[in-house]
């Protein structure tokens, strides 16, 4: 058995591992892109902030990425690694994406509808006589007082 090389597989499962961790970080920074981008739709900022926000966001990832592939992996960064971070980020954006935007619209869609709820019922409050009697006794004291002293 001297010609035949061993299979070490503690190392292959190891690099199999970090493979798997490029592709969650990849999946990760697909998610958080969808996040800022609806954060960056609310806001609207224009083009030349949202191509500095852009910028900076993806600046952001590449520090959290290779710090997190330092952390993982020692130091060593390797091919297969940004390969896996890719292939992440690719099949978030494929598959998974297209739900969480509409998680989102179906979310912002509730909050407005509820928004005008409360909005409505705050106006319908404050037609109520117990609001609306003491607004009407300083209006109707003011103008007395006023008369009072216009008389002398």
């Amino acid at each position: 058995m001297r010609g035949v090389k061993s299979l070490n597989f503690y190392e292959n499962s190891e690099q199999a591992a970090l493979l798997a961790a490029a592709f969650i970080l990849g999946f990760f920074a697909g998610l958080l892109f969808d996040i800022y981008r609806r954060i960056r739709n609310l806001i609207a900022p224009g083009p030349i902030l949202t191509a500095l926000g852009d910028l900076a966001f993806w600046g952001i990832m590449s520090v959290v990425t290779f710090y997190s592939l330092f952390r993982l992996n020692s130091g060593e960064v390797r091919g297969y690694l940004f390969i896996g971070f890719a292939i992440g980020l690719l099949f978030y954006m494929s598959y998974i994406s297209r739900y969480v935007i509409a998680v989102f619209v179906l979310f912002d869609v509730y909050v407005r509808k509820n928004f005008k709820r409360v909005a409505y019922s705050l106006g319908r409050l404050k037609k109520l006589a117990i609001f609306t009697l003491p607004v009407r006794i300083c209006a109707d004291a003011r103008r007395i007082f006023f008369k009072i002293r216009r008389k002398k």
